[in-house]
């Protein structure tokens, strides 16, 4: 036998597995990267989006890209690195969903040396740390705008000292990107769910419709309302107004006294905090569009000293609200509980909502426990009467201390109770009314709208809702319902699951040792 040639031959046999071995990794590697699937092994399907946005999602009738212009830097403060990397998990997700038309996520760094991108002269975008959601016939929508602000110089006595990482927080805090915020360690603030789902497949869902028609929301004027072109940081109705903006509906202001009859394009009015009578004229127009056109009417009324004693309750809307099975007193709610208000602000908290209701209005404030900012207000109580042509519901109260002061200017602060007049609390802020459906066609109301009906002005004025993550929540869903998209209001939050390791450096260097052996 010759040994050589055996010696040699084994040592070709080894080479040629190995060859072979190596091919078939980089084969079987080359295929599966050809593969484009997933499979969520984490439990209740965490990295997977909801069936409720699934659902939302099939409505889509253009393809939406998602453009990041964040910068990905490990300086940044971190909770934007937490917030960059749960987005990054909810993109790829929406990217890999089975949708009618794609979603393609874009992440671009504009401060990258100037190269043809196609995305940022298509959408005309050059300003960087910008997340935005963009569509051919829709043009471009900013979800998110983060400010690299650095800290506040600790010296200066003219201003309170924020950190980077503060300022950061209160920006993806004012984003509603993250809700069931609770303080850890050291008074920090750290966010228990994440709303980006909720927050991108809205914003997905409004830019993907082409806008065949021009909507409108009119804010009502002649009798000193509030504006949506007042900045005031009090109680201008700004932030309301950039609230309905994003949704792809306009904003205009309406005088009932010098029309005739509504625009085509209205879909909503919105009379918030007026202090003057409102005319038959006036009245009749509004009654003909909720009652003939499908028209929503969001009525915030503030208690009004000089009105109270008037023979024209409720500014002279009583009989309008009659209609629809509201009742708003003029009356004041008190409350002598100081744990019921803010320490600083002085704003009052409304948290109490119906056990029983599941109203899409107030069901994710209700399950999150979100309280509601606002000052003085009245009560507004939804009145059920058997065969009647519109279905009413209480769905905010003030607090079981509080009563509703009836003729509330004569009477001494503090006030007694007055039992024969007063109303016992809880008290309603809030009540809605919608045509109930087997009785609607019988009275002629098949095309009425939806009523709102609010006891403040202020719980949707510029100061409530930058300062109240309830308050943004709740005109978010107002302004959806008023535009006849219930389905908007259902996606849930994902739970975030937090963890921490703490070990010394020597334990950090035999973690670092062990992993690089493997």
């Amino acid at each position: 036998m010759d040994f050589k040639h055996a010696k040699r031959n084994r040592r070709l046999d080894i080479w040629a597995v190995v060859t072979l071995l190596v091919t078939f990794s980089l084969g079987l590697n080359f295929l599966v990267s050809q593969i484009d699937h997933q499979i969520d092994l984490t439990p209740g399907k965490k990295m997977s989006l909801s069936r409720e946005s699934l659902a939302l999602l099939n409505q889509m009738e253009q393809k939406v890209d998602l453009v990041i212009t964040i910068p990905e830097d490990s300086g940044m403060p971190k909770i934007m690195q937490r917030f960059m990397h749960d987005l990054e998990l909810l993109t790829d997700a929406l990217e890999r969903a089975d949708t009618p038309f794609p979603i393609r996520v874009h992440r671009i760094n504009v401060y990258a040396p100037k190269k043809k991108n196609d995305i940022l002269n298509k959408y005309k975008i050059s300003e960087p740390n910008l997340f935005i959601a963009a569509s051919p016939q829709n043009g471009v929508r900013v979800i998110f705008r983060y400010k690299n602000e650095k800290s506040v110089n600790p010296y200066n006595n003219s201003q309170a000292f924020r950190s980077a990482e503060s300022l950061a927080r209160q920006a993806i805090w004012e984003a509603g990107f993250y809700s069931d915020w609770k303080e850890i360690k050291d008074g920090i603030l750290e966010p228990g769910k994440f709303r980006g789902e909720e927050t991108l497949v809205k914003s997905i869902l409004d830019i993907s419709v082409p806008s065949q028609t021009n909507k409108t929301i009119y804010f009502v004027r002649g009798h000193g309302e509030a504006s949506p072109a007042d900045t005031d940081p009090r109680a201008g109705n700004s932030l309301m107004r950039g609230l309905i903006e994003d949704r792809n509906i306009g904003v205009a202001t309406l005088d009932l006294g010098t029309i005739e009859r509504m625009p085509d394009d209205a879909i909503g009015l919105i009379i918030s905090g007026p202090k003057a009578i409102f005319q038959d004229k006036e009245i009749a127009m509004i009654r003909n569009f909720i009652n003939r056109e499908k028209g929503s009417l969001l009525l915030a009324l503030d208690p009004v000293d000089e009105i109270s004693i008037t023979d024209r309750p409720a500014l002279g809307l009583r009989p309008l609200l009659k209609e629809w099975g509201v009742r708003c007193h003029d009356m004041l709610i008190y409350d002598p509980k100081r744990e019921n208000f803010d320490l600083f602000s002085g704003s009052y908290f409304l948290r109490t909502y119906q056990s029983a209701s599941s109203h899409p209005l107030v069901k994710n404030l209700m399950n999150e426990g979100f309280s509601i900012l606002t000052d003085r207000c009245r009560p507004v109580e939804a009145e059920k009467k058997a065969g009647s042509a519109f279905i009413g519901e209480e769905l905010l109260f003030s607090s079981r201390d509080s009563w509703a002061l009836s003729s509330w200017t004569e009477r001494n602060m503090p006030p007694d109770k007055n039992p024969l007049l007063d109303l016992v609390g809880p008290v309603p802020v809030l009540s809605i009314s919608v045509p109930n459906p087997t009785k609607a066609a019988k009275e002629g109301l098949t095309s009425a709208g939806k009523l709102i009906v609010l006891g403040s002005s202020k719980i949707l004025s510029n100061e409530k809702l930058r300062s109240g993550a309830g308050n943004q929540a709740l005109a978010r869903n107002i302004i959806y319902w008023m535009d006849q998209k219930d389905e908007m209001l259902e996606v849930p939050p994902r739970i975030l699951q937090s963890y921490s390791i703490t070990m010394s450096d020597d334990a950090f260097d035999k973690v670092i040792y062990y992993f690089a052996s493997i």
